[in-house]
């Protein structure tokens, strides 16, 4: 019995593009690039010694803008194929689909759904507004005086956020350590800390606080006339939209007179 015939193919997938947005928005990077169309092996190819062809299409509004023809003799040792869309093909702002066909040694077709895509040069802003640290003083520093104490957790106010932002959107607050007063030199590695923060609309509107936790290793390194660094990132699936302006904290655990930081 010969077998099932597949009328229609799965949509195509893009490296690089959130398989769970609908819109298939292309990064930035990629747009200047160019996209890689990601094809599985099709699930019946030819007998051996046979040759299948592969067909790919980029449309706009139903008009062809980039098409690949390859040809592969069976047996087709990979499991998925990949064909170059150049940046050359991504200037224009819109919306394309990308879609496949393959052909038997006969002739027959086997095309895929579409896969939209959606292309926009528009600038990321990267200057929004920055955070600020509730618990520093006014010439920007945390010391043995602050309340809360450093080695309880330090605290990251997050502004409202600009108005193109969604319930659902992700805000990425970063923090790093430096062993020097402006935020300057190689990073303390073992300070990094990300929390991502997956917005409602209060915290778009009014703003949000994270604390930076464990003492131990966000925060300990830092003893005398250190820093640190502090900024968010907006993202929409996994396409950035928006960064902030980064800001910087003061630390110093050392009281005068004394030799050992104060905390545990």
């Amino acid at each position: 019995m010969p077998p099932v015939e597949v009328l229609e193919y799965d949509p195509p997938t893009v490296v690089g593009v959130d398989e769970n947005d609908p819109d298939g928005y292309i990064p930035l990077e990629l747009l200047q690039a160019g996209i890689e169309v990601r094809i599985p092996i099709w699930p019946f190819p030819s007998p051996p010694g046979e040759i299948d062809t592969l067909i790919v299409e980029m449309t706009r509004n139903g008009v062809v803008e980039f098409t690949s023809t390859t040809f592969h003799r069976n047996p087709i040792t990979e499991t998925e194929f990949f064909i170059s869309i150049g940046p050359q093909y991504l200037i224009v702002d819109g919306v394309v689909e990308v879609t496949y066909t393959t052909k038997n040694f006969v002739g027959n077709p086997h095309p895929s759904y579409p896969r939209k895509l959606t292309i926009d040069h528009t600038p990321v802003p990267l200057n929004l507004a920055a955070v600020n640290f509730p618990a520093a003083t006014l010439h920007g520093y945390l010391n043995c005086n602050t309340r809360p104490p450093i080695w309880e957790g330090v605290e990251i106010k997050v502004p409202p956020l600009p108005s193109f932002c969604r319930p659902g959107d992700t805000c990425a607050v970063e923090w790093v350590g430096y062993q020097s007063l402006n935020g300057s030199g190689p990073p303390i590695n073992t300070t990094y800390k990300r929390i991502n923060k997956l917005l409602t609309a209060l915290e778009i509107s009014n703003g949000f606080s994270v604390t930076i936790e464990p003492f131990r290793p966000h925060l300990e390194p830092m003893e005398r006339n250190a820093s640190a660094v502090a900024n968010y990132t907006l993202y929409r699936g996994v396409r950035r939209i928006g960064a902030s302006l980064k800001s910087v904290v003061k630390i110093d655990r050392i009281i005068p007179g004394e030799s050992q930081p104060c905390g545990p």
